[in-house]
């Protein structure tokens, strides 16, 4: 059992000690999954902080020794589905959805390659724009294959779907950003300069 899975499986039986450390491990993953999830930072944390209450109500639902990451990514999407079924009920002025670009960044590099530096980012805000256009089905399934690393069934348990419709949905979001890519001109050049890899195996 991980750290993550020990820490939630003490907390769900009431061990509130465990609290920070758990926080402290899923904060960053979660916050990146809702910022995935709606196009706007400031419902990301919102929708964030909603997911840590919902988690917090539901802990004694929480299997001891399974995987925290998924149960805790399909508690955010309930929460999203939950807000959008709302939102269909009394529409509003949500606001401009620039804030999709202030996507948290990843480290790219350590300083003293501005030019390696700035083609990942350029590289990476490429990609974000990218999955802004892709439908939520096969966004999520990428995102959560490809950028969260989670299997193919972790993966369906989270969408409420098949393990064949996640591959087929990841797979259409691959093609879709490698085509991005590639006319933006990310190709494998002379001195080996190349995109990441976003091919995505059955």
């Amino acid at each position: 059992m991980d750290e993550l899975s020990d820490l939630m499986s003490r907390y769900a039986q009431g061990d509130d000690l465990a609290f920070d450390r758990l926080y402290e491990l899923l904060s960053p993953r979660l916050c990146r999954f809702c910022l995935r999830l709606v196009p706007r930072r400031w419902e990301a944390q919102d929708l964030f902080q909603e997911t840590f209450l919902r988690l917090h109500r539901a802990r004694g639902a929480f299997v001891p020794g399974s995987n925290v990451i998924p149960w805790a990514f399909a508690i955010a999407r309930s929460v999203s589905l939950d807000r959008r079924r709302y939102r269909r009920r009394r529409p509003e002025d949500l606001g401009s959805a620039k804030d999709a670009a202030e996507l948290e960044r990843p480290a790219t590099g350590d300083g003293h390659n501005p030019e390696g530096t700035a083609r990942a980012r350029d590289l990476f805000e490429l990609i974000g724009n990218e999955l802004a256009t892709l439908s939520e089905g096969n966004r999520l399934a990428f995102v959560l294959l490809r950028e969260e690393g989670l299997s193919v069934d972790e993966a369906a348990a989270v969408l409420g779907t098949t393990k064949d419709a996640v591959k087929q949905r990841a797979h259409r979001a691959s093609e879709q950003i490698r085509a991005a890519l590639e006319a933006a001109g990310w190709k494998e050049d002379s001195d080996g300069d190349r995109w990441p890899a976003v091919s995505i195996r059955a």
